[in-house]
């Protein structure tokens, strides 16, 4: 007993049990060869595949690419993506809004056709209610209204 250290026995135990589970380990995962034929290849991928519902891989890729698309064109709709354009091009179009927004304004202030032809032996009539004012009639009489207030309130 001179030889033998103190507490050596169940260490050795116990690295002897921990190396006997990982070859146990080991000897699960080697292959056994099978004399069974080897597994066929799946055949090739090709347009032609059937993917899914009857539908070829080309039917597929269309309508992804359709749906894609749809998106994108919603998108650019939504949020009215802007094309790049020249400089001139982008002043010529900033020019002709200019000049749409002055006709517009211009055409508002025009009176109704019934005011500016006057029918010989035609007595002057009260507005009725029931007539629909122009967009220029309206701002004319707001207007008015706004002054005859300020003219009140000095």
């Amino acid at each position: 007993m001179a030889g033998r250290r103190r507490g050596a026995g169940p260490l050795w135990a116990m690295g002897g049990a921990a190396l006997g589970f990982c070859l146990s380990g080991v000897a699960g995962q080697l292959v056994e060869p099978s004399t069974a034929p080897p597994k066929p290849k799946p055949p090739p991928l090709t347009k032609e595949t059937v993917v899914f519902w009857d539908m070829r891989l080309w039917h597929v890729v269309g309508i992804f690419s359709l749906f894609v698309l749809c998106i994108i064109i919603t998108l650019c709709c939504v949020f009215n993506c802007r094309v790049p354009r020249t400089r001139k091009e982008i002043e010529a179009r900033y020019l002709q809004r200019k000049a749409a927004k002055m006709y517009t304004d211009k055409l508002e202030t025009v009176p109704p056709l019934n005011e500016l032809t006057e029918i010989p032996g035609e007595e002057k009539k009260k507005k009725k209610k029931d007539s629909v004012d122009t967009v220029a009639i309206k701002v004319e009489e707001d207007e008015k209204k706004e002054a005859k207030k300020k003219k009140g309130e000095k």
